[in-house]
């Protein structure tokens, strides 16, 4: 049964659990709670279980569904772990809203598609992520950021209005920013480290006017190699630097994909006053100067919020395998990145896997904005203002165990690499980052970027 739940919950599998057959051989008990008091009576009942707590499955590392198999807990091969517990939120993901106060509520079982929808009826927006099955409450917990809507309206943990969380004693607590004392301690450690607290049976956030959002859209370019796609992205690359970080009024976003496509998008706010078309015409004409051929262009292709907020839905959905393997890792800067950063981002972060792993993208983004002016929370996603990821994704069932094996030496190489820049932070997303490394690279990870 555990196999079977694990390959419906897990969106994908870590790349460094993909050559490891041990997964399907043993099970932990599962449950279904449908009530903040269901998850009480378990906590107090069962001081000594390990638990783990399951919302939309999306974690690159599988934290909590690879609980599932007894091997994840650290037994050998002869030892079943009777005693971790996996908590399936899928019967808590209810969402409600008081349009009066522009205030949304979500279980803790609840995906991103539910909160946007009803956001978007209630005239709201909220810088959530754009991967529709991704769980609203464990993606705030652990860090999240919008870098669609993140220089406007923040991190979505920086709207955090109330929390309910279990904590391992099976009492209940009931947070909110003005809390005090352990309270509040409590509250504030939630928003980066909350999924090591407790567990967080609602969230009440504060929405913004969906008006905050004006307009966006993308301009699509076709490089078809990396030796064609290294001059352009390096203009664009300094396009961001100069005319894009520094400002709160837009964001810009880059995606590589692995024919070297890239889509650059780019999300105008109600702060903006220019002339949206005029302002990016530096990226049309950068493509020309490089002889790389646009193949689509429209700047207002996302006309509300919602649409931005929706725009990779079907894309995501159409990311699959058998099962589909992934790993994630970011880069990012405090401040505006150097040169040389960016030279690093061309030359070594656009690795060989985008090619061997063919379902691999990178994302460039621009960051900061209101999230740096907002609360400090305990995630290093707070500090950033350039952001770099790669998700390393292809098909298992296509690439042999030899070539698993080789993409993630490429990707441990240049993590280690990544780790030799001093202006660097590496790994510092929750939510983009590898925590199922191999011990030599996590040793590695410098902890001041988390702070």
């Amino acid at each position: 049964m555990s196999a079977n739940w694990f390959k419906e919950k897990s969106w994908s599998i870590s790349g460094n659990k993909a050559n490891d057959s041990k997964h399907l051989a043993s099970t932990n008990t599962i449950i279904y709670p449908k009530s903040t008091q269901d998850v009480a009576e378990l906590l107090a009942s069962n001081q000594e279980a390990a638990v783990a707590v399951v919302c939309g499955g999306h974690s690159s590392s599988n934290v909590a569904t690879w609980a599932c198999f007894s091997e994840a807990a650290g037994k050998d091969d002869s030892c079943q772990d009777d005693n971790t517990i996996i908590l399936d939120m899928k019967n808590m993901a209810s969402v409600t809203v008081d349009k009066k106060i522009m205030e949304v509520t979500v279980g803790g079982g609840s995906t991103f598609r539910q909160l946007a929808q009803v956001c978007a009826d209630a005239g709201g927006a909220l810088p959530i992520g754009t991967g529709d099955t991704v769980g609203v409450c464990g993606y705030t917990m652990n860090g999240g950021l919008s870098g669609y809507f993140g220089k406007r309206l923040g991190m979505l943990g920086q709207r955090v209005v109330h929390m309910e969380i279990v904590i391992a004693d099976g009492t209940v607590k009931n947070l909110t920013p003005e809390s005090s004392g352990e309270d509040g301690n409590l509250f504030h450690a939630c928003l980066g480290a909350g999924s090591a607290m407790g567990v967080v049976t609602s969230l009440t956030f504060k929405m913004e006017a969906a008006a905050s959002f004006s307009t966006g859209g993308s301009i699509v370019v076709a490089c078809g190699n990396k030796t064609s796609a290294e001059p352009f992205l390096k203009r664009a690359l300094q396009f961001m630097k100069g005319s894009v970080l520094p400002t709160s009024s837009c964001s810009m976003e880059i995606v590589i994909v692995t024919d070297f496509t890239m889509i650059i998008n780019f999300m105008f706010y109600d702060t903006f006053t220019e002339n949206t078309s005029s302002f990016i015409q530096q990226v049309r004409d950068d493509a020309k100067a490089c002889n790389v051929p646009i193949v689509a262009d429209d700047m207002t292709s996302f006309k509300t919020w919602f649409e931005a907020a929706s725009s990779l839905w079907d894309v995501i959905a159409g990311l699959k395998g058998d099962p589909l393997v992934r790993v994630d890792h970011c880069i990012g800067t405090r401040s505006l990145p150097s040169d040389e950063v960016l030279d690093f981002v061309i030359d070594t972060w656009v690795g060989d896997y985008i090619q061997k792993a063919p379902l691999s993208l990178v994302e460039i983004r621009s960051l900061g904005g209101v999230t740096k002016e907002g609360s400090a929370l305990p995630s290093g996603n707070v500090n950033a203002l350039f952001f770099a990821d790669m998700i390393v994704s292809y098909d298992g069932s296509s690439v042999s165990s030899q070539e698993k094996s080789s993409i993630m030496e490429d990707v441990h190489r240049i993590i280690v690499d990544a780790k030799k820049q001093g202006e660097l932070m590496v790994d510092f997303s929750g939510t983009h980052s590898q925590s199922d490394d191999p011990p030599e690279i996590i040793s590695k990870k410098r902890k001041e970027c988390f702070f």
